[in-house]
């Protein structure tokens, strides 16, 4: 049975001649394939007038051409860059002889080597792949650390003191349903590891502790957000559905500023006195000087929108803003804490029924409000709803503080080098 010949769009065809197309797509394609569209000739064709990748075609070429010598450019910029880092001239890379330099070269070209071909970055070093290869064995690569690097030679990675408590931070079942970022400023905020979030998480994936992968959609545009707490309130409802298939609404409201969770309540209905309580409930925390410039921002539901609420509100000098209605942009803020309760916290435990429903919900948001929110710069819901700031200068202070503590062990590990383990696995 012969195989099924595939059909390409003239657009592709003209991609891959102008070697634009991306190498994820490029790849599935039959070479003998690409070859023949390269060589083919687009500017005879019937019909060309209505393609607009054909009527810019000269354009287009100029623009590859462009994007390609951009590339090759900045490349070899960052080559001579590095060569004279290391002061050697671009070329000599034979007059090399100190160990560390050549491990240096080593870890360059193998960087390099996805920007460039291999063959291309050693001849503008100067040396051969011969060459190339035996600095290649002679690097000692050290078990303890993630990075394969002797700690003694590269002391500013994380020690292994610092390796222990992160692994046992991210393994740990109180924290395990927190986000990583979370985890990382916890670790900082505690200062147990003091070291940059996109530091700690980038170990922790090395060490293998990081195994969901996380779908981030870009923020959409429109939304609002305020300079300090009680400026801004978020009401929504979701529903939850208990093991003995009873449904429950769980209505939030969320300070805009803090993202705290500052008032909540979970009924078998939802309607305006359930909405207008819970305003209230809300309501009786704020001063006398906080109460007197709220936005509402809810949803378009009839619990909203009703006359309990209305009269509730025209006691106060809350303004309710309907999202898409009276203001351009969705309730999207609060939609998103809904799904971090569900999906991180009450659809990873079982819910008997309706009774067990209010202890388990208080439970999730205690946790939510008091763990670090990445927005935030490491501080939690609750420390900055009640005017905490992120505190820059002390920040700074603290990992430089670590940075040379940090060196400091890493040069004095001793020698030979064990594998790092992580309690409870196998090496």
């Amino acid at each position: 049975m012969s195989r099924l010949r595939s059909s390409y769009h003239s657009d592709l065809k003209l991609a891959v001649k102008l070697d634009i197309l991306p190498e994820s797509i490029a790849c599935t394609i039959p070479r003998s394939t690409r070859h023949r569209f390269k060589q083919a000739d687009y500017t005879q064709l019937v019909g060309k007038e209505y393609s607009q990748m054909i009527q810019n075609l000269e354009t287009l070429k100029e623009i590859a051409r462009s994007r390609t010598a951009l590339h090759t450019a900045t490349t070899v910029l960052r080559i001579v860059s590095f060569m004279k880092s290391i002061t050697v001239h671009i070329g000599q890379g034979t007059t090399i002889k100190a160990p560390v330099i050549r491990e240096k070269v080593v870890a360059f070209v193998l960087r390099m080597s996805d920007r460039m071909p291999r063959k291309k970055v050693l001849k503008l070093v100067g040396i051969t792949q011969e060459r190339f290869r035996s600095w290649g064995k002679g690097i000692k690569i050290c078990p303890s650390s993630p990075l394969n690097r002797c700690r003694k030679k590269h002391p500013h990675q994380l020690s292994l003191r610092e390796l222990r408590a992160v692994a046992k931070a991210f393994r740990s079942p109180e924290t395990g349903h927190w986000p990583a970022s979370s985890i990382a400023w916890k670790l900082i905020n505690e200062q147990t590891v003091c070291a940059h979030v996109s530091t700690i998480t980038d170990y922790a994936k090395r060490l293998g502790l990081i195994n969901r992968v996380r779908f981030h959609k870009s923020r959409k545009r429109g939304s609002i957000s305020t300079l300090a707490p009680n400026k801004t309130w978020h009401l929504d409802a979701t529903v939850i559905t208990t093991d003995n298939r009873e449904k429950a609404y769980l209505q939030l409201i969320i300070d805009n500023y803090s993202r705290k969770i500052i008032a909540w309540e979970a009924h078998d209905s939802i309607s305006g006195l359930q909405t207008t309580s819970l305003l209230k409930q809300a309501f009786a925390n704020l001063s006398n000087e906080e109460a007197n410039s709220i936005d509402l921002i809810v949803d378009g539901g009839s619990e909203n929108n009703n006359s309990h609420v209305s009269a509730f509100l025209n006691h106060t000098s809350i303004r309710k803003l309907v999202a898409r209605v009276d203001v351009t942009f969705s309730n999207s803020m609060i939609e998103a804490v809904n799904k971090i309760l569900k999906y991180q916290y009450l659809f990873r435990k079982s819910i008997p029924d309706r009774a067990h429903l209010q202890e388990i919900v208080k439970a999730a948001i205690d946790d939510y409000n008091d763990r670090p929110h990445y927005f935030l710069r490491g501080l939690t819901p609750n420390m900055a709803h009640s005017g905490q700031t992120f505190n820059r200068e002390d920040y700074r202070l603290r990992i430089e503080a670590a940075r040379v503590k940090r060196i400091d062990e890493n040069r004095r590990s001793c020698d030979p080098c064990m594998p790092f383990e992580i309690e409870g696995t196998k090496p």
